[in-house]
């Protein structure tokens, strides 16, 4: 249970700082904790450069000499990301490109494959944690590093770019503006980085791995800090990201079309700890859905972002609402058994904790282009509703034995489709004959629920057979 703040939390969005307008940010994590939940703060990979008073990152980042360049040159590679300047009134009626030009800090990029980037990262890291001002002190327990494709607010870099080859290939990906080549949104191409071993590198070629070279050196700098294992959640990924993080899938919003989406996401991220977050409000009746799917019905992780927007947490909706998504989460807290088991199998294995149909039926071509449902691991079936106003869904049973989680019956569906009844306050799940899931009575908080009594729901197949398996330990010892 995570409590997570987004860059409000710093003074005008600058990392490592704090605003005063969150003094009690400290104490406020302290509490939470002692009541047995956690909190994640998050830190962006732009480092503003032109602030008119100390500003220690960036002065101990200069002296560590650990920031992108062009070219054959010591000049820093100067871009913007958004950052309001103190006592200055933004009139958001201009557009876009004039706030920012305007409004948005000039930035330098850390180089995170340098071995002296990653002490600088983690020394700046462990500042926060162990300020000395106990008030200014905050003790996270995770990170969430984002803005790391590295994306920014003006194309290329101050002054422009100055290889056009690079920056505007003969061959261009299908980008989001392809007229503005590479660079839209992002760094000049030809912006100079070095490997670990000082083996210089263009960002065209190590574009791509930006994120992931944040990633292995945050993780490392949170568990220096914290002594536990902790968690890193990333908006930029490449294979093998996910041995030192998990992956949000970016500002989903909270609109019928993104359910979908969001369960294609999760699967292409081979479903370990994708996070997704609701922009926009809507009323409860259409928002109940998003509770449903991403939060009980069931993602990794959940979250729920209003930034922007007036509340729209369970706890301000009426009582009708309360219960609902009370029952819904009292799933996802008895099966986070099954759940840990499947990220353990992950980090251990490689396997997959969401997964597409595909991936345990390979031979039924039904599955091989079906992504309205999906499975967590092998053996539990979620079909959610994705179109508004619909009280009933299409769902594909495989050809195996299904019982229905709520009920324990057996549904006798197997190789078919089925009109499944999905009014507000049900959502579809489905145990897979052979196998046995490991569960735990809920409680308010996993920390309580944790100490619960434990159980195994046991779903024979055809032959009366069933396994499983479980993984459990204490959650926070590095290296179990």
């Amino acid at each position: 249970d995570v409590q997570y703040t987004d860059i409000d939390y710093m003074e005008r969005n600058l990392d490592f700082t704090l605003s005063p307008n969150f003094s009690g940010l400290p104490a406020l994590i302290n509490k939470i904790k002692a009541e047995g939940m956690r909190f994640i703060i998050i830190l962006d990979p732009g480092i503003s450069v032109n602030e008119t008073n100390y500003y220690p990152a960036f002065s101990r980042g200069m002296d560590k000499d650990i920031f992108i360049k062009r070219p054959d040159s010591d000049e820093i590679l100067y871009s913007k990301v958004w950052s309001y300047l103190p006592n200055i009134e933004i009139d958001e009626s201009l557009p876009f490109e004039e706030i920012v030009e305007k409004f948005a800090a000039h930035c330098a990029f850390p180089d995170f494959f340098r071995n002296s980037t990653a002490d600088w990262w983690k020394n700046e890291i462990l500042e926060v944690y162990n300020n000395p001002n106990a008030s200014k002190s905050l003790k996270f327990d995770g990170l969430w590093i984002d803005m790391n494709e590295p994306a920014v607010f003006v194309d290329g870099a101050i002054g422009g770019c100055r290889n056009d080859l690079l920056n505007n290939p003969p061959y261009m990906p299908h980008l989001a503006s392809r007229s503005e080549g590479l660079t839209y949104k992002a760094p000049c191409m030809e912006a100079q980085q070095y490997l670990a071993d000082g083996t210089p590198v263009r960002h065209y070629d190590v574009h791509n791995l930006y994120g992931w070279s944040q990633t292995k050196m945050t993780l490392e700098a949170l568990q220096a800090a914290t002594s536990e294992r902790g968690i890193v959640i990333t908006r930029s990924t490449y294979p093998s990201s996910g041995r030192w993080a998990g992956h949000w899938l970016g500002d989903n919003t909270a609109a019928w079309d993104q359910l979908h989406k969001s369960i294609i996401g999760t699967c292409q991220e081979k479903g370990s700890a994708v996070l997704g977050s609701w922009n926009g409000l809507v009323p409860w009746f259409v928002l109940l859905p998003w509770c449903f799917y991403l939060s009980q019905a069931l993602q990794p992780s959940f979250s729920n972002n209003t930034l922007l927007f007036q509340r729209q947490d369970p706890a301000v909706w009426d009582a009708r609402f309360h219960e609902i998504s009370r029952n819904v989460l009292n799933i996802r807290y008895t099966l986070l058994p099954y759940l840990y088991t499947l990220l353990y199998d992950a980090h251990a294995h490689g396997s997959t904790v969401v997964r597409p149909l595909l991936h345990e039926f390979v031979e039924d071509r039904e599955t091989w282009d079906m992504d309205k449902q999906f499975l967590w691991g092998p053996a539990l079936l979620i079909s959610p509703v994705l179109t508004e106003n619909d009280v009933s869904v299409i769902a594909y049973f495989p050809n195996a034995r299904w019982y229905d989680y709520h009920t324990d019956t057996d549904t006798g569906f197997r190789g078919q489709f089925q009109n499944l009844s999905a009014p507000l306050e049900h959502i579809n799940l489905h145990i897979r004959g052979g196998h046995i899931l490991p569960w735990q009575a809920p409680a308010n908080t996993t920390a309580f629920s944790r100490k619960n009594p434990m159980g195994l729901t046991v779903a024979l197949d055809d032959a009366l057979f069933a396994e499983g398996h479980l993984y459990w330990d204490d959650g926070v010892r590095i290296g179990t």
